[in-house]
């Protein structure tokens, strides 16, 4: 994979890294990898007023989520179906910039991030490695949210390969009536497309779940498959379509 790799810093832990998931510097890439003194991360050399994007799982937001969860708030715990004394193990298939699978993760779960682009898994490891470090929360960390850099269809068709929950969140569409998405996750969809195999993946998890199969969408949207969707959590902005397995 080809990258612009700008290094303000040596660091030689993002270094392996890079060589590890074999990226390679390109001049002409318009997407470029900042590598800083202890985080890697991903800007638009086409607008480098742009704020950049790193995976930081110790930051303000996630703190402040974690510090100041309750359960009727955080519709993931409904959603995945955690109880009082079950902490299902989630397969998280689209992990993206995993957002959702540090919170599962936080909640109790075991979860296992697949990521298929390299770039994207690159800024995953990185941040994952810088959380594993971290005294607060780096020892629940290490146990419960772990990264496979592949494609999940390739996972999920591994036969011993058998998580209670296969978490889905495909980039969203476009919604017409409102505004482009901020401009940072412009470059996070333009890296990654539109993940025209979304309803593939969900019908081959529903064979490889356990117990269900969890897709976020935004509201506006309509659900990638009528096919055994069981029931809705809905929230302000988002909802998970719950599916029942085959």
């Amino acid at each position: 994979m080809k990258v612009y790799l700008s290094f303000k810093y040596y660091n030689q832990r993002i270094c392996n890294l890079i060589n590890v998931l074999d990226l390679k510097h390109d001049e002409h890439c318009s997407i470029g990898l900042i590598i800083n003194s202890n985080s890697l991360e991903l800007y638009d050399r086409n607008n480098i007023e742009q704020k950049s994007i790193k995976v930081d799982f110790t930051s303000k937001k996630n703190n402040y989520r974690c510090n100041f969860f309750r359960k009727k708030n955080e519709i993931l715990y409904k959603a995945v179906g955690i109880k009082k004394s079950y902490f299902p193990i989630v397969l998280d298939a689209t992990a993206g910039l995993g957002n959702d699978a540090f919170i599962l993760a936080f909640l109790g779960c075991q979860v296992i991030m697949i990521e298929r682009h390299p770039i994207i898994a690159a800024l995953l490891q990185d941040g994952l490695q810088r959380g594993y470090q971290d005294k607060k929360i780096g020892n629940w960390l290490k146990k419960r949210l772990h990264l496979i850099l592949n494609d999940s269809f390739n996972i999920l068709n591994t036969p011993f390969i058998q998580p209670d929950v296969i978490y889905l969140d495909p980039m969203y569409p476009l919604n017409k009536k409102k505004s482009l998405p901020k401009k940072n996750m412009q470059i996070f969809r333009n890296l990654i497309g539109q993940d025209e195999d979304a309803e593939e993946l969900l019908n081959l998890a529903q064979k490889k779940a356990k117990k269900r199969v969890v897709v976020k969408r935004p509201c506006y949207a309509k659900s990638l498959s009528q096919d055994k969707l069981s029931f809705i959590v809905l929230g302000k902005k988002h909802r998970f379509d719950i599916y029942n397995t085959f």
